[in-house]
């Protein structure tokens, strides 16, 4: 056994030995259950004159591009606001927050991936934060205004592990972008339509015939972009229309994105190699003339403009319209990563203060902006950084600000006036066109989960490797009701179903 498994397998044994110490009050037990529960309101959550100093430990992941330093500016508002004390430690690697858990010397903060907290949280590790809302009023009053950020921390028995961050997701949505130095040269228009994209590309074909007009990579992932342009998701995932669970492949919509595909496929006006193209090979082709219009992550339009010569110049791109009434992008301008507080706190009282406090309107402000006088200043009514703070990475690795549990829900707007001319014309564009839903499945109870993990699994592969011979030209679309049907066949039904009934319990859990 290689020492990551040894790792592993004792940190599995240690967790499950640690945690039956806790109490079977949904993780309360322990010292945590010592706090008060009586309901406080908003003023009363965020006054630091009356509040009792603390000291809370926060584990936190360790990020290289803004390494956490003791002296940032955000741990020292906290103080001055809430009266906590937050003593930051990192992780040593990916093993770090289950041997924190197993060592039963938990620090009182967590931050979490979802699956993190549903996997600890029902084992006794993490605090049921439903219990405990009307402590934290402002944390209340934000999910019931955000009910989809409550719907994805929420597990199946209505408990909740975790509470997610958000405001700074919009760095997650995948948009589309072009040459607009190309475009200008040649006299042409950015398309519309898919079919418009087809014969652009065509065009750009005949004028640079060693290119590939149109690129994109993350292989088959890519259609998880393409498909809200043609009014789906390629899985499942609930019908704005419905309300409903949908199975996206089988909709006609998606069938006309694959035979879109397979004819820039055939013509060769997209990459061969489009399912295993990596970063770099990606980058090069925007680099180098070889490409003209793709979809990516929105930051890399600065990060390649910042690579172009010689007046090369990416600009955002609306979604070219491809089957329905509107052309969307993905919703996923959310993020995945939120706080969890440990069932072996000692200081409850703390640690809620401290969610509440970066869940207010008041946090919210002071940890996007700052202070005045310390980050910025006021000019003609608006609050512009001080000269040394250039770009929003600055915010993060001078002040903290936007870092791991350092705030609830941030003001992207802090962000985004450090930001040049161009990428706040992306950023605003790309709210305009964002799918009604997310492309994400509601949480399974582990019976559920049991009960159609064979099939799911059996289903991707087939999905998989069928679409991408759809799209190669080695199956014929002649073919595609035969592959819909075996997809019927292998149990697309029911699952669809196992996520219905999760998705009914879900909404249920959050009224």
């Amino acid at each position: 056994m290689n020492r990551n498994k040894m790792i592993r397998a004792a940190g599995a044994i240690l967790i499950a030995s640690m945690i039956a110490g806790c109490s079977g009050d949904g993780g309360t037990g322990g010292n945590a259950t010592d706090a008060s529960s009586r309901t406080l309101s908003a003023e009363e959550s965020a006054a630091p004159s009356t509040a009792p100093e603390v000291t809370l430990r926060l584990l936190t992941d360790l990020k290289e591009i803004s390494p956490p330093k003791p002296d940032w500016a955000v741990w020292k508002w906290v103080k001055e606001e809430t009266n906590i004390n937050i003593e930051q430690e990192t992780w040593t690697g990916p093993e770090s927050l289950a041997l924190a858990i197993a060592s039963g010397d938990m620090p009182d903060l967590f931050t979490v991936f979802p699956g993190d907290a549903q996997k600890y949280g029902p084992q006794g590790a993490f605090i049921d934060l439903s219990k405990h809302l009307d402590q934290m009023p402002n944390v209340k009053s934000y999910l019931e205004s955000k009910p989809e950020v409550a719907q994805r921390m929420t597990s199946p028995g209505g408990e909740m592990y975790h509470v997610l961050n958000d405001g700074t997701g919009a760095g997650n949505l995948m948009v589309w972008f072009y040459r607009d130095d190309v475009f200008a040269k040649h006299n042409l228009q950015p398309p519309t339509t898919w079919d418009e994209l087809y014969e652009t590309s065509k065009q750009l074909k005949e004028l640079y015939p060693n290119s590939y007009p149109f690129t994109f990579r993350h292989g088959m992932g890519t259609l998880r972009a393409f498909g809200p342009a043609f009014g789906v998701y390629p899985y499942m995932y609930e019908a704005p229309d419905t309300g409903k669970i949908k199975y996206g492949v089988t909709d006609p919509g998606f069938k006309v994105m694959i035979e879109q595909l397979n004819k820039f496929y055939q013509e060769k006006l997209i990459p061969q190699d489009f399912l295993s193209m990596d970063y770099k090979s990606w980058t090069q082709q925007v680099a180098t003339d070889k490409t003209f219009m793709t979809i990516q992550y929105i930051g890399q339009i600065e990060i390649m403009n910042s690579q172009l010569q010689n007046g090369a110049h990416l600009k955002f791109m609306a979604p070219p319209l491809g089957y329905g009434d509107k052309a969307y992008i993905q919703k996923a301008d959310y993020e995945d990563y939120g706080i969890a507080v440990s069932s072996k706190t000692n200081n409850l009282d703390g640690t809620l203060r401290y969610l509440d406090f970066i869940y207010s309107e008041k946090g919210k402000d002071i940890l996007s902006w700052g202070k005045e006088g310390e980050t910025y200043t006021m000019e003609d009514g608006n609050r512009k950084f001080l000269p040394q703070f250039k770009e929003p990475s600055d915010l993060r690795k001078e002040l903290g600000i936007f870092t791991s549990a350092a705030y609830g829900h941030a003001d992207f707007e802090a962000s985004l006036s450090l930001s040049n001319e161009n990428e706040q014309y992306s950023f605003m564009e790309s709210l305009k066109y964002q799918f009604p839903t997310m492309n994400v499945t509601p949480l399974l109870t582990d019976e559920e989960k049991n009960a159609i993990s064979a099939i799911e699994e059996q289903l991707n592969k087939y999905y998989e490797s069928s679409v991408a011979e759809f799209i190669i030209g080695e199956t014929a679309m002649s073919q595609w009701d035969a592959f819909v049907e075996e997809l019927g066949k292998i149990g697309s039904q029911k699952v669809m179903d196992t996520y219905q009934v999760a998705l009914d319990r879900l909404k249920n859990n959050i009224k």
